[in-house]
This record gives C-alpha cells, sequence and structure tokens, in this order.
C-alpha cells in the first residue's frame, strides 16, 4: 500500500521534531557540562540556539498547515468522487 501524502507529511513532521527536542537537549548538556567543570557561562546559554529553533518552529507549522491542507483536499476529492458516482434507480413495487 502507498503511503498517503498525510501520512508522509506526518513523518516528515516527526524528524523536525525529533531536531528541536535533539537540539535543545545539547544546548542544555553543554551548558550542564560546562558549569560541571567550572567554566563561566556568562552571555553563553544556549540563546545562539535560538535561531536554529526559530527556524525548525517554523518548519513544523508549514509542515502542520500543509498536512491541514492536504486532508481538506482528501475530502474535496472525495467529494466530488462521491457526487460523479451514478445512483440506481429506486425499484418501487406497485401491489
Amino acid at each position: 500500500m502507498t503511503r498517503s501524502h498525510v501520512e508522509r507529511l506526518g513523518e516528515f513532521r516527526e524528524i523536525l521534531v525529533a531536531t528541536r527536542r535533539e537540539g535543545v537537549r545539547n544546548v542544555h548538556h553543554t551548558r550542564d557540562a560546562m558549569r560541571a567543570s567550572g567554566f563561566q557561562i556568562g552571555d553563553s546559554d544556549g540563546s545562539s540556539y535560538g535561531a536554529q529553533l526559530k527556524a525548525l518552529q517554523e518548519e513544523i507549522e508549514a509542515v502542520d498547515r500543509a498536512i491541514e491542507d492536504e486532508k481538506r483536499l482528501a475530502l474535496t476529492i472525495e467529494s466530488a468522487t462521491q457526487s460523479r458516482r451514478p445512483t440506481k434507480p429506486r425499484i418501487v413495487k406497485r401491489t
């Protein structure tokens, strides 16, 4: 069975979310390791990751919109297909 556009977009979204989570995890890990080693962190609090985080979040939101669009398109196609199906004549028995 072939995967639908919605399924593929959902899988792509999962990749982006995993990437976002990994980035945040790395920021915290690096900061905690530096503190444990006695480094003065100062302004290096991980905020430099913010631009990457923002870009990832915008991509995730774009994928969310694409998923909704694909669902809407699928409903439109399904509705058009159903309206083109010939209806069977109704047989009425006379008594």
